[in-house]
């Protein structure tokens, strides 16, 4: 693996004081003001996301990579930062909660600093200033000296008058030292819907382009986007190690997954990695596919909510028939989260309905009221599934609010984490014949014998050797 010495990718890291900033707004709109200056942008998130860089794809035509600093070693985050990078004019970070936000108390570990210091990228700060004067230059200027981050600007979110704006930008840049750059008013033409995990998906959104458009013009009016595109381009030169082109195979089979309004939430590397191992993707939509695409050799089903199109995803009984059919014939599938409950027997929402889901496993996925194994975890094998061989690990992330009830014990992984000290597990996990569903998510960079396992045993389903 070759050295780039010096290289220069122009960059910047976009961080909060806390979630609820404006993070992903700003992002938003600062990376369609540069694609509408002719830059090619490359969008990354921080974090175990899925709906952020949904929208970055869209805006920007290029794959927003996701960079976990807690499930992914320093080395696979440079290299894909890097090969992300490639062919770039600008890359641009969105950053996760709180600037030094991560995975418990260290501030370091997981977190926006932690990823601006592996990439030695500029940071720019969004605050929002609700009922702040000078104190915002406290808080600026805690956040400036409390960890090795290279704070190089600021932006002000919402300010309520130009004179309100005013004294926040004196107070910054005389007692924190940072310049502030601008400022993105109030408006209720670009608030981005929520909903129990967060944002409602990009696919979903209403008027999207016209949002878009809208963030471009106020980040073009009221920001210097020539003086942060100096910080991108003035990032320090950086030496890193540039990924050896992998020995791509042709595609030799097919593996079916599912996309559509229910099942979206696929970080973009574990669908890069099964193609590069030999497998074609053909998508699918479990709300309006009456069948699986011809000459599938496996399935691979992410998550998603389909608590909320459990009515139209319950309606197409002849795929989930299909798919149970498949499962017989031991084609291989994997389900995770949204994916695991739909090859449950049912699903009953908030309200008491009952809605059919494919049953290939006897249990029943329920909605609660408050998260379920939420977090950072590591997953075991317990025995040999299509994912992995027992004994085998990687490291994921959980964020449902709906739990499986079933009637076995018969378990196949393992989940741990380790909170203040102490060690929790869990069991959890199913498969039958080559079914295996379970809800946390993983992202094949972590340990590619995850996705290696797979691919072998489509191919072996293919006839292929």
């Amino acid at each position: 693996m070759d050295k780039g010495i010096g290289q220069k990718i122009p960059r910047l890291v976009i961080a909060a004081p806390s979630s609820g900033s404006g993070k992903t707004t700003f992002s938003m709109g600062l990376m369609a003001a540069f694609c509408r200056r002719g830059l090619k942008v490359q969008p990354f998130k921080v974090g175990p996301d899925y709906i952020d860089p949904a929208f970055h794809t869209g805006i920007t035509g290029r794959n927003s990579i996701n960079l976990d600093g807690w499930m992914l070693e320093e080395p696979v985050l440079r290299q894909l930062f890097a090969k992300g990078s490639q062919g770039a004019d600008l890359s641009i970070v969105e950053g996760v909660m709180g600037l030094y936000d991560g995975y418990g108390a260290d501030p370091m570990e997981g977190s926006t600093a932690g990823m601006a210091k592996i990439l030695q990228a500029p940071v720019i700060l969004i605050m929002t200033i609700d009922a702040m004067a000078a104190s915002a230059a406290a808080i600026a200027y805690g956040l400036k000296e409390f960890g090795p981050v290279n704070l190089k600007g600021i932006v002000i979110n919402k300010p309520s008058s130009p004179h309100h704006y005013q004294i926040v930008k004196d107070a910054i840049e005389k007692y924190a030292g940072v310049q502030v750059l601008g400022f993105l008013s109030k408006t209720t033409d670009i608030e981005l819907k929520s909903r129990h995990l967060g944002l409602v998906q990009s696919s979903e959104t209403e008027n999207l382009p016209e949002i878009v458009d809208v963030l471009a013009d106020l980040i073009e009016e009221n920001i210097d986007l020539d003086l942060l595109l100096k910080v991108a381009e003035d990032a320090s030169p950086w030496e890193f190690e540039i990924p050896a082109s992998p020995d791509i195979r042709k595609a030799e089979f097919k593996i079916a997954v599912a996309r559509d309004q229910a099942f979206s939430f696929y970080y973009h590397e574990n669908l890069s990695m099964l193609c590069r191992l030999g497998a074609e993707l053909v998508f699918f939509s479990p709300i309006r596919d009456k069948a699986l695409p011809r000459d599938s050799c496996g399935i691979y089903i992410g998550g998603g909510y389909p608590e909320v199109f459990a009515p139209e995803i319950a309606a197409n009984t002849a795929l989930m028939q299909d798919i149970k059919e498949k499962a017989e014939q031991g084609m291989p599938i994997y389900g995770e989260c949204g994916g695991y409950m739909y090859l449950n027997k049912n699903f009953t929402n908030d309200a008491g309905e009952i809605f059919p889901f494919v049953g290939i496993f006897d249990g029943e996925a329920v909605m609660t009221n408050r998260l379920q194994n939420f977090g950072y975890l590591e997953v075991l094998g317990l025995t040999d599934t299509v994912l992995f061989e027992k004994g085998e690990r990687i490291k994921a992330h959980e964020f449902h609010k709906s739990k499986i009830l079933r009637t076995d014990d018969n378990f196949c992984m393992q989940g741990e984490k380790v909170k203040n000290g102490a060690k929790t597990q869990w069991h959890c996990g199913r498969k039958y014949k080559n079914v295996f569903g379970m809800y946390p998510h993983i992202y094949f960079p972590a340990n590619e014998k995850f996705a290696i396992n797979f691919v072998r045993h489509c191919r072996e389903y293919a006839g292929l050797r």
